[in-house]
């Protein structure tokens, strides 16, 4: 498909369509976090620390109960970049079709599931009874916004799997612009506290997914989908399943591991609640980095499995990886120079920016490492390598993690800064894991396609 919105990822300069790729897909992921970031600041500063706290205890849940149908997305977009790379265009589209009715139905799923089990989970978490009821509340609400969330993001990387990044990131700058000024509106005019918040946040999901949807069923635009052609086709419903649900696993385990990392957090009371939430909008932009490097390697490495070409799909680590190092090598810096100027965007608390400091520094750092773990990652799900990445990242990074929250820390029960070592340590295995494991993979194909040429 060949129009001014989409690109040839397996043809030019690495390093220029790398950065004209990511740039966007960067820009999206920041204004993205900038939902759950509003929410934060608007509660945090204007309402008060215990609203943050029941804000804040939300994530790791919310991204547990999300992360298994997120994993279906990335399955299909690897699924599409592997038909799109071997010029497979019939194939493609009945793979498109089928994965925007998987993003709606799974999404409906989604949200009864978590409407039902927020406040179980919550308990679970040893979610602190003070912010449990706001919490809930909360939590309720965000998940009634999933449908929205799955078409959006199935959605986009439909977009970005044909190398257009530009037209999601501006569909996120006007619904993240949305989602900011009814937060204002909600708390500020109308003097809600989490359900405005909560509220304004899924209005805006609504707005990009209703956008996304006009761009791929426009019967003028690029994409041409047709509501008649939606339904469940055994073949790439298989596909979709088969590389997604390895994904979505990895998504799940690592929502527990977090789950289980922010119940520990709890157990230190609202303060260190309050501290790990506010570090944690801070260390997300430094996330969006990686995920940016992480989405762009799986199209480009997707196309270029599909096409071949397995050396280009060596440059476009290699430059990743020095790009990630250096960008939060830089911001982290910055971070640890200034800690409280960042933090007292998010809150006023000084005991609660004593607290969060001490999170944001060590995974800040740590993420380097991260960083260069999920570009492996990311090249090894595009030449669809999934089944056995999950199983090294259970192993490694969940395995690991816990072990460290069930038998280090109790050796000092009281330090927190044992607790959040969990994480550097694990990036260490993770990192060493993925990247033997993706040379091993890269001298497969290199052979398989040696073969294919005698064969010829």
């Amino acid at each position: 498909m060949k129009s001014r919105h989409t690109m040839d990822l397996t043809s030019g300069s690495v390093t220029k369509k790398l950065l004209s790729f990511v740039y966007p897909l960067l820009i999206a992921n920041l204004l993205q976090q900038l939902y759950q970031s509003a929410d934060n600041a608007v509660v945090g500063r204007y309402v008060g620390a215990d609203a943050l706290a029941a804000v804040g205890a939300t994530g790791s849940a919310t991204t547990l109960v999300l992360n298994m149908i997120i994993g279906l997305a990335v399955g299909a977009n690897i699924v599409n970049a592997n038909l799109l790379g071997a010029n497979n265009q019939s194939g493609l589209r009945k793979s498109m079709h089928t994965a925007m009715l998987v993003a709606f139905v799974g999404g409906l799923l989604v949200s009864a599931t978590g409407i039902l089990v927020s406040k179980p989970l919550l308990r679970l978490m040893r979610c602190d009874p003070d912010v449990l009821d706001d919490a809930t509340l909360y939590m309720r609400i965000i998940f009634c916004g999933t449908p929205g969330t799955m078409i959006y993001n199935f959605g986009a990387g439909i977009l970005r799997t044909h190398g257009d990044s530009r037209r999601p990131m501006v569909m996120m700058m006007v619904s993240g612009l949305v989602n900011v000024l009814l937060n204002l509106v909600f708390v500020l005019v109308f003097h809600m506290s989490v359900d405005g918040v909560a509220l304004a946040t899924i209005i805006s999901k609504y707005i990009s997914a209703v956008w996304v949807l006009c761009v791929l069923f426009d019967p003028k635009g690029d994409f041409k989908l047709s509501f008649q052609e939606l339904k469940f086709r055994s073949h790439e419903c298989w596909n979709i399943v088969k590389v997604g649900v390895p994904c979505g696993i990895n998504g799940m385990v690592f929502g527990i591991s977090n789950v289980i990392v922010q119940a520990a957090i709890n157990d230190f009371g609202k303060i260190e609640m309050s501290g790990s939430a506010a570090s944690g909008n801070i260390v997300n932009i430094l996330y969006q980095i990686l995920i940016a490097f992480y989405s762009a390697c799986v199209s480009f490495s997707g196309q270029c499995y599909g096409a071949g070409k397995i050396k280009r799909i060596d440059k476009v680590l290699y430059i990743s990886s020095g790009i990630c190092i250096t960008a939060i090598g830089l911001l982290s810096l910055l971070l640890t120079l200034f800690p409280s100027t960042f933090l007292s965007i998010f809150v006023k608390d000084p005991d609660v920016i004593r607290a969060g400091t001490v999170k944001m520094v060590i995974m800040a750092w740590s993420y380097i490492l991260y960083a260069v773990s999920e570009v492996f990652l990311g090249c090894l799900r595009g030449m669809r390598c999934t089944t056995f990445t999950t199983v090294i990242n259970v192993i490694r990074i969940c395995g690991i993690r816990l072990l460290w929250i069930w038998v280090i820390c109790p050796l000092q029960p009281d330090n927190t800064v044992l607790l959040y070592l969990c994480y550097p340590v694990s990036y260490v295995f993770s990192l060493s894991s993925l990247g033997y494991y993706y040379f091993r993979m890269r001298r497969k194909a290199m052979s398989k396609q040696e073969d294919l040429k005698l064969a010829t």
